[in-house]
């Protein structure tokens, strides 16, 4: 019996050949699905590349620190780059705001921004939660908040019984009721911004204390500024209990005629006057006499030499030249360029009549001459008073 051809061409083979032939062909079409997806990838990576390269990245801002009670509230603002934006500053109670103010902020790169605020209305309640958010083009970038509480609560160990501000600097007074022990922080505002700031550490605290500050350099004329002192009592296990006070000024030119140091007489008037304020007084000496008799008046201006800031003093001089004899009263002036009175000084002079003298001797000196170093020698005696 012949044998056919089917025994010759195995099932078992055919079957490996047929699965090699799918596994290749599957092979070779994942492999193109494969470099297809490759491609597509690599594209997706290149176009986001070039958009972060051609999108100019935001500024990366946030509140780096804040402190808030009743009265004010500060906060701290640190950018990797220049940063214009805003902060919003709200106190809650009970989850609802009852205060806010919002105001624009600055920030250079790499430098910290400080702001102030005052709250505007006094708490009623003794516990508040301060927020400050900042900004940017109305997105949301940081928040911080900080527990207020008012009364018992935060009472430090002592009472500022005055906090006087003024165009040369501020004092403060402290009655301590415990001894203690506390940084004192003062700071000029001008609107939001702190523009000087002193601090005075490890002061003690035993009996009533005064601490004067004075300011190291110009006011503007007619400025409102505000004065904050952030007081910080020690505590020996706990953090410092931080307390603040508010008061305000106006800037305005203070000058003072040194009354030891004015001399009136027969030849004209010398006048001392020192300044009080970091506003410079560059202003003018008026001399006002009149004749009690015949109510006749005369007026003297002079320009004073130097320009008057707190602590500095100068001396001016008028001559009255032909004036009769009689009793005077002699008004003097300190006034400003707006022709302001900022000081004032009366006094009474009795000028005598003067005899006269059968002399044949030869006229060696003029009147004028006389007069002139009259002048001169009260100046330099005002200037000698001064120096004792």
């Amino acid at each position: 019996m012949q044998g056919t051809g089917k025994a010759a061409c195995r099932p078992d083979k055919i079957s490996l050949i047929n699965i090699y032939k799918y596994l290749r062909d599957a092979t070779s079409t994942g492999l193109i699905y494969l470099k297809e997806i490759t491609r597509v990838f690599n594209y997706v990576i290149l176009i986001l590349i070039l958009l972060y390269l051609t999108v100019p990245a935001s500024a990366t801002a946030e509140i780096s620190d804040f402190f808030s009670d009743f009265t004010s509230s500060d906060v701290t603002i640190i950018s990797d780059e220049d940063f214009n934006g805003s902060v919003l500053f709200e106190l809650y109670h009970t989850g609802s705001a009852v205060q806010s103010q919002k105001i624009p902020v600055r920030v250079k790169a790499g430098e910290p921004a400080y702001r102030v605020i005052i709250w505007q209305q006094r708490p009623g309640n003794d516990y508040y939660t301060a927020k400050a958010s900042l900004y940017s083009n109305n997105q949301l970038l940081d928040t911080k908040t900080y527990p207020v509480s008012y009364g018992t609560v935060s009472l430090p160990g002592f009472h500022v019984i005055g906090f006087l501000p003024s165009n040369s600097g501020v004092k403060l007074l402290i009655r301590p009721f415990n001894p203690g022990v506390v940084d004192i922080k003062i700071e000029l505002l001008d609107n939001n911004n702190a523009v000087y700031t002193k601090i005075e550490r490890d002061v003690s605290l035993t009996t009533n204390t005064e601490k004067n500050f004075n300011w190291p350099f110009l006011l503007s004329s007619g400025k409102n500024y505000n004065v904050r002192a952030k007081i910080y009592t020690q505590r020996l296990y706990f953090e410092p209990l931080v307390n603040t006070y508010v008061s305000e000024f106006t800037a305005t030119e203070d000058i003072e005629i040194l009354h030891d140091d004015v001399q009136v007489d027969e030849f004209g008037a010398s006048v001392t006057i020192m300044g009080n304020s970091q506003v410079p007084f560059d202003g003018y000496i008026v001399v006002n006499i009149k004749n009690r008799e015949t109510d006749e008046m005369k007026t003297y201006r002079q320009q004073m030499d130097e320009i008057l800031v707190s602590g500095k003093e100068d001396t001016s001089g008028v001559v009255w030249g032909d004036i009769a004899p009689g009793v005077y009263d002699v008004e003097i002036l300190a006034v400003n360029h707006d022709n302001k009175t900022l000081d004032k000084y009366e006094t009474v002079l009795r000028i005598p009549e003067i005899p006269v003298f059968q002399d044949s001797s030869p006229q060696v000196e003029s009147p004028g001459f006389i007069i002139f170093l009259s002048v001169i020698s009260l100046l330099l005696a005002a200037r000698s008073r001064r120096g004792r």
